[in-house]
């Protein structure tokens, strides 16, 4: 596997930078597939409205913290001129390697069919969209931009990823993810069906 993989988990895309172990990058993948299968079920539900807050609380349950303002990383002012207006705002909210990172893992998307066919499915059934990209923060801990963008269903057609964007419901923040607070405290208190079931929700494919 190679070592910048990415998946594809509901309507999502996660990317990795490298640094990260295919350990800490399972961890993540799964943390992250169990908040979207929380999310999604209470969605379907009609437990709540705001998918993305309450994806972001499943995470913040599970050791993800929001990352304090001086610990941004800001790009150089041109950054946000020069590429598509996505990568623009993750630059700005996280820095140019996320931003490269994402723009890689689209790329390298875009040349996966069967995946790509899957997050353009789930983005049309659910009407969002997001961009996780994953970065090796030391002391077993990841820092993630997480990108989220709400549109009508009738938007996210095929090839919705390079289409201009409107930029008119979109999120994006930079989070902390402690892997060792995740594996000692939540994990082992989630049942095993749920974690197999979690985990067929994530597509690798790779960068």
């Amino acid at each position: 596997m190679n070592e910048a993989n990415g998946a594809v988990i509901g309507a999502g895309a996660v990317s990795f930078l490298p640094g990260l172990s295919l350990a800490q990058k399972n961890k993540v993948k799964l943390a992250l597939a169990l908040a979207e299968r929380a999310t999604q079920t209470a969605f379907d539900e009609g437990l709540v409205q705001d998918w993305y807050a309450y994806y972001r609380n499943q995470l913040k349950f599970m050791g993800w913290d929001a990352v304090s303002a001086e610990q941004v990383h800001w790009p150089d002012t041109q950054r946000a001129e020069q590429v598509d207006k996505v990568l623009g705002l993750i630059a700005k909210t996280a820095g140019e390697r996320f931003a490269s990172n994402v723009e890689v893992s689209l790329q390298r998307l875009c040349n996966s069919p069967q995946t790509l066919a899957i997050l353009e499915k789930h983005a049309r059934e659910r009407g969002h969209f997001q961009l996780l990209s994953c970065a090796p923060a030391g002391q077993n801990r990841v820092d993630m931009v997480m990108y989220h963008e709400i549109d009508t269903q009738d938007a996210w057609r095929a090839g919705f990823i390079t289409r201009e964007r409107g930029m008119k419901n979109v999120r994006a923040e930079l989070v902390r993810f402690n892997i060792l607070a995740f594996e000692n405290s939540y994990l082992p208190k989630v049942q095993a069906r749920v974690v197999e079931v979690s985990l067929q929700r994530i597509h690798d494919y790779d960068i």
